[in-house]
């Protein structure tokens, strides 16, 4: 897949997003799949500025090679557990903080980045309706 890294609020990562999808349709990369946002910091304990994660968007990859900031990698196999936020945008907080917290008192640790599959960013590039969202995880 295609990605691009991003520090700062999460909040900006949809427009690391929309520089990734155009400088894919620029190369004439075809897209094979929806976008993915990896974020690898909570943001209730790191400061806004710091924050990391990077907008990927899974590619065909023969002959795709990274140029200035934009990368190819692959997700590395991992177990993970999902959810899927269904209400509004402003309620998307409840949703991840209550997945995280029941994965934690089930004996589950974190074991990678917060994966979040979108189908298509809402206008506003919000989380919007129907987010899957994947954490890797590992029991104990």
């Amino acid at each position: 897949m295609a990605s691009v890294e991003l520090t700062g609020p999460y909040e900006k990562w949809g427009k690391g997003l929309m520089e990734l999808k155009a400088w894919l349709e620029s190369k004439k990369i075809a897209v094979t799949g929806p976008p993915i946002g990896l974020f690898y910091d909570n943001p209730m304990g790191t400061p806004p500025e710091r924050l990391f994660s990077e907008a990927c968007i899974p590619i065909q990859q023969e002959d795709v090679f990274p140029e200035e900031k934009f990368r190819i990698k692959e997700l590395p196999a991992a177990e993970i557990a999902t959810t899927r936020h269904q209400g509004q945008p402003e309620q998307y907080t409840k949703t991840y903080g209550s997945f995280l917290e029941n994965l934690l008192n089930q004996g589950y640790r974190l074991d990678g980045p917060t994966r979040e599959i979108f189908g298509e960013p809402s206008a506003d590039l919000s989380p919007g309706k129907g987010v899957l969202i994947q954490q890797p995880v590992k029991k104990g």
